[in-house]
């Protein structure tokens, strides 16, 4: 397991909203833990701790679904892949210990950036070469072995946890993301998350938009 981690404290107190009093018929609702409490991710019980940890993924991976009209995501697409890690790691990649960040811009080494792609269940090679279509956001420097990223912000759309049900070792997660000030659902989807050894604690292998 990876020892080094991104501040699951702060990436819950933006992130996850409370679960609703009802979910979808035939989901086994899981409770999630207070806010107040401090967890490390894949190091906690998969009923709380898949939740707190995924959450920044999830969020990543969906804002870009819906910039590409996506009903689901697939690492095949290499724009909608590399666009779903570049929220992640703009958005989030301040919170990592390893991150520099100066003037808005963050500066990640790529040991950093192979962690969160773990997160889409792909390494680097596997998303291909860094679509033309973010060079203006997100770089990599041959000579520092950095990635040079605009610090992202979404502070207002976040998710929410609904129901979450073990099938085998993995977890079936279903929610929204919600546009808290509009106090709008944007989407409802569908996750599936293996357990994985790395920062995360697990992977995404299927995320789908329903409804």
């Amino acid at each position: 397991m990876l020892k080094k981690l991104i501040t699951a404290a702060l990436i819950t107190s933006m992130l996850i909203l409370p679960v609703d009093s009802a979910g979808p018929a035939g989901y086994e609702e899981a409770s999630l833990p207070s806010q107040s409490q401090d967890y490390l991710p894949g190091d906690v019980p998969a009923q709380t701790g898949a939740v707190e940890s995924m959450s920044p993924v999830l969020h990543a991976m969906l804002l870009a679904m819906l910039n590409h009209d996506a009903r689901s995501f697939d690492l095949s697409n290499g724009e909608l892949a590399w666009e779903g890690l570049y929220n992640m790691l703009s958005l989030y990649g301040q919170l990592d210990s390893r991150c520099d960040e100066k003037n808005g811009e963050l500066y990640l080494p790529e040991e950093t950036v192979r962690d969160y792609a773990a997160a889409l269940d792909a390494g680097l090679e596997a998303l291909g070469g860094l679509p033309a279509a973010l060079r203006d956001r997100m770089n990599y420097d041959n000579v520092s072995r950095c990635y040079l990223l605009v610090c992202g912000e979404d502070d207002q759309v976040q998710v929410r946890a609904v129901s979450l049900r073990a099938e085998g070792a993995a977890l079936t997660l279903s929610g929204a993301l919600v546009d808290e000030v509009e106090g709008e659902t944007l989407v409802q989807f569908q996750a599936v998350l293996q357990p994985r050894d790395n920062m995360f604690g697990y992977a995404v292998s299927k995320l789908s938009i329903i409804g």
